[in-house]
């Protein structure tokens, strides 16, 4: 469990961290211009060379220079409200799940075919999923444990910077779990569900953002066939993208 918490941990902070640093060269002349871009070549105490953001190169002597600075970037990217996407990524079970004495589930994959959010206000909205998950068990020629369905619930969203998001969201919902079959026969079982997911969205353009999502997940369908409750709890990290709404 620790284990998998870290490697949330340290993705969640290392994208948040690039999402900081959109920040571009300067150049103040003493004219009273000012050009913004990538500065390409710099001659110590002498030129530079400064590309801007329309591939454009400017060449500049030192003495023409009042100052040079670092500043927070603009992508002019349009605010959009809304997402719809699909992530795919690694599943982890927790808890009774993985225990080789009960649920015997190892890591599997979850693929979210409908990842959607759209915002109502500038961080309030909802979001909703559309999963399907396996996690082959501990055994061999035996099915693996296969569950999806819908969830829906609150979205907050915190910007981190003009071209990152932050989403935080818990979602309730149903899902259909199938058992492996042991010998009683397939059977498959209707519960609810809750997540609670966390997510950053990278924009690299004004329609398309990468996704990076982590989340726990939790069920407990029953199997009559088998006289059994199976708690299902894993934790999912999720790697796509999206398009952006208005």
């Amino acid at each position: 469990m620790k284990k998998y918490l870290a490697i949330i941990l340290f993705t969640l902070i290392s994208i948040l961290s690039f999402g900081q640093s959109n920040y571009q060269d300067v150049v103040y002349l003493k004219d009273g211009n000012v050009v913004r871009g990538v500065i390409i070549e710099q001659v110590p105490n002498t030129s530079i060379r400064i590309q801007t953001p329309n591939r454009s190169v400017f060449f500049f002597e030192m003495d023409e220079i009042e100052k040079l600075t670092k500043e927070k970037g603009s992508t002019n990217f349009d605010k959009r409200r809304g997402y719809i996407g699909l992530t795919i990524g690694p599943s982890f079970p927790l808890g009774d799940f993985g225990d080789p004495s009960n649920g015997l589930a190892k890591t599997g994959l979850q693929i979210n075919l409908v990842n959607f959010g759209y915002l109502f206000s500038d961080n309030f909205g909802i979001a909703g999923s559309w999963f399907g998950a396996a996690n082959p068990i501990d055994a061999n020629g035996i099915d693996p444990w296969s569950y999806g369905g819908l969830m829906i619930g609150p979205l907050l969203s915190l910007p981190v910077s003009e071209t990152v998001d932050f989403d935080f969201k818990p979602m309730i919902g149903y899902a259909a779990t199938t058992i492996p079959n042991v010998g009683s026969g397939t059977q498959t079982s209707a519960s609810y569900a809750y997540s609670l997911g966390t997510q950053v969205r990278i924009h690299v353009g004004p329609k398309f953002s990468l996704i990076i999502s982590a989340d726990y997940f939790s069920t407990k369908p029953e199997f009559e066939n088998y006289n059994v409750e199976q708690k299902i709890g894993t934790i999912n990290l999720g790697f796509g993208g999206s398009f952006r709404l208005r």
